[in-house]
């Protein structure tokens, strides 16, 4: 099997400068902040939260990030000059799928922040809005979160579970499939349990991914999925998949789109 990607050791030297880089950036959001300018915020305060912080200016920069992204991105708002999204006028012939694919996003997704009932059903001359795809997933196993990003900026945060003995493969991986409703097929034998079933460990999403590097790299057992077992967020309990709770995945499911989404699992 291939090799772990080793990790990269910064010395207290190569530290500093990122250290201050990150500082800056942060002031610069919060100035951004006071004067209603949530893009530069938004782009500002996710370059800090890479760069590296910690502590309580961490969950800072996570909570206004959060409501940043489900305010400009996540929402039927348009802020002006906002390069993640844009307006789309309904032509004769289109349909939400096609506009949805040409943006690298899910359909569900414009469906959810435009208000449209039915995704198959849209109206000649309506303006909706768009979002410029496609989303990314960082997860962080000593930390048991997955960020999600639309391009470099954070949009979410969810807490996981991964598995246990340390198997959930570090690198970067891509979204192959998605599914609604999964049956469950025991990796090594066993019950197979219905879609549905309250037994299904799955819950209600199964998203499947495919390794492209890293240790990770042409694995295909592996995906992202809900749980029935809410209490296992936080912990190491799985056969080497990234658990979330059901009301997560259905959130992510919603984000992220085949071939096009990457997901990077990192120590």
């Amino acid at each position: 099997p291939p090799s772990p990607v080793p990790p990269i050791t910064l010395t207290v030297e190569e530290k500093k400068p990122l250290a201050t880089r990150a500082a800056a950036l942060l002031v610069a959001g919060r100035e951004a902040l006071q004067r209603n300018d949530e893009v530069t915020a938004r782009t500002e305060l996710s370059d800090a939260l890479q760069l590296g912080v910690g502590g309580t200016e961490e969950e800072f920069l996570r909570t206004e990030l959060t409501r940043l992204g489900k305010e400009t991105v996540l929402s039927p708002r348009i802020v002006s000059g906002d390069p993640l999204v844009d307006r789309y006028v309904i032509q004769p012939g289109d349909v939400l799928a096609k506009i949805a694919a040409l943006n690298k996003v899910s359909p569900d997704l414009l469906a959810s922040i435009n208000g449209i009932a039915d995704k198959h059903r849209i109206r000649e001359g309506q303006t909706i809005k768009i979002v410029k795809g496609p989303f990314r997933a960082v997860v962080t196993k000593r930390a048991y979160t997955l960020d999600v990003y639309l391009g470099d900026t954070f949009v979410r945060h969810f807490r996981v579970g991964l598995g246990a003995d340390d198997s959930t493969p570090t690198g970067e991986w891509r979204v192959a499939t998605k599914l609604m409703n999964p049956t469950y097929y025991p990796p090594r034998g066993g019950e197979i349990i219905a879609a549905d079933d309250p037994k299904n460990p799955l819950g209600e999403r199964w998203i499947g991914l495919v390794g492209v590097s890293g240790a990770a790299v042409d694995q295909e057992r592996y995906g992202i999925h809900g749980t029935s077992d809410p209490e296992s967020i936080g912990k190491s309990v799985s056969m080497g998949c990234i658990r979330m709770r059901n009301e997560d995945v259905e959130a992510l499911y919603t984000y992220v789109v085949e071939t096009h989404s990457t997901v990077i699992v990192r120590d």
